[in-house]
């Protein structure tokens, strides 16, 4: 019986022991386990950002505009002589090219022929009675001469009649010139070389003084009046007003038209500025010069036609020491994100390099932008050399915010 009751006290006892273990050791296991737990921290998901590395390049500013091609010369085609039409050239119609001095339409000249012929008449009788009034007074001089023993003078030497003759001689040359020239403006003649843009006669038809027979243009050159702002128009070097300059010195500038599925180019250079601020929409109008539009001294196969809407770029300056960055880039008027590494980093910071999973700050930067065009920022001053700035677009920015750089590149590729 006492055997029995102490075999019965130590498997209590050995009970007890075991609990004790297991509850120890289940308790040193969840506080283990815990404390790794707590001690892991929260991952959170940072935003990835592409940046660009900031460099310096030079940077020659392209200016975009519009504008409508046009005839350097354009004038109306009138006639200087009534009478009727009597024949004209093939060269005379809309879309025909001429040579300068080409006839392109007669009026009738019969009427001219016959004035011209009465003031030839004229002229000879008035030189007639000029050659007698001199030998005229040439006798009365003489005799008067004789008589008086002195020179006669004013009346006595027939002064006035004289005087009358030599008049009556200079007004028949000037009506003999002026038939001689009303016969010659019976044909019409093109004042240069060119093109018809429109007839308004046809044979048979009179027409009087003044009358509108058509209009033509010259090929030469055509002209494309460009609007710019008045700060893009400090981005390009004009000459001075009523400067010479010779055509290859001018700003190059290359007009583009879209004609179906085919693009058209042609160059040019901005020959001068006009100088007046337009009043009802503030801008400054520059003239872009293209030599042959229309390809007929080199034969080309793509004219620049009148009329035709062109976009225009302009080669402006070039300037040096500044930062080309994508449009993208800029944040509002004049705010950039600049992407600066944690401090924390320390030494792989400052030994130019670190662990692309180490996240960086979001920093607002204000800068002095030089240019914007669709394509990109132009800015000086205000970024140093390696600065990384963000090209993402980001909702929800903070100053400050930490964020993870996804790819790298040049603000100059």
């Amino acid at each position: 019986m006492e055997y029995s009751s102490k075999k019965n006290r130590l498997w209590r006892i050995g009970l007890t022991l075991g609990v004790l273990v297991v509850g120890a050791a289940g308790t040193i296991l969840t506080v283990k386990f815990k404390t790794k737990a707590e001690s892991k921290p929260s991952e959170r998901k940072l935003p990835s950002v592409r940046v660009i590395t900031a460099k310096p390049d030079t940077y020659t500013f392209q200016i975009q505009s519009q504008g409508t091609a046009l005839p350097r010369t354009t004038i109306p085609l009138v006639s200087e002589v009534s009478g009727k039409v009597v024949s004209m050239s093939k060269k005379f119609d809309a879309g025909q090219v001429f040579n300068k001095n080409d006839i392109l339409l007669t009026i009738d000249q019969r009427d001219y022929e016959l004035a011209l012929a009465q003031a030839k008449a004229t002229l000879a009788q008035a030189d007639l009675r000029l050659q007698m009034e001199v030998k005229e007074a040439a006798v009365v001089r003489r005799e008067w001469k004789l008589i008086n023993q002195v020179e006669p003078t004013g009346l006595q030497a027939r002064e006035p009649q004289l005087a009358e003759a030599k008049a009556a001689l200079a007004a028949a040359q000037v009506a003999m010139e002026s038939a001689k020239h009303n016969l010659q403006r019976c044909k019409i003649r093109a004042p240069f070389e060119g093109m018809v843009a429109k007839t308004s006669v046809r044979p048979g038809q009179f027409v009087t003084l003044s009358t509108k027979l058509g209009e033509i243009f010259s090929t030469d050159f055509a002209e494309v009046r460009l609007p710019l702002t008045a700060s893009e128009l400090n981005f390009i070097e004009l000459p001075s007003p009523g400067a010479s300059i010779l055509l290859d010195q001018a700003p190059a500038v290359t007009l583009n038209s879209q004609v179906g599925n085919q693009s058209l180019e042609w160059h040019g250079r901005i020959v001068r500025s006009e100088e007046t601020v337009d009043p009802l929409n503030r801008l400054i109008y520059v003239v872009a010069q293209i030599k042959d539009p229309y390809g007929l001294a080199k034969h080309k196969a793509l004219p620049l036609r009148s009329g035709t809407f062109v976009q225009a770029i302009i080669k402006g300056r070039t300037q040096e020491k500044v930062f080309v960055l994508p449009r993208q880039a800029l944040r509002g008027k004049d705010r950039i994100w600049i992407a600066t590494p944690a401090f924390s980093l320390t030494l792989q910071h400052w030994l130019g390099y670190r662990e692309h999973d180490q996240p960086s700050y979001l920093i607002f930067r204000s800068v002095d932008v030089l240019y914007t065009d669709a394509k990109d920022v132009v800015i000086t001053g205000s970024v140093k050399t390696g600065e990384q700035i963000i090209t993402s677009l980001l909702a929800g920015v903070i100053n400050g915010m930490e964020v993870n750089i996804q790819s790298e590149a040049s603000t100059n590729p």
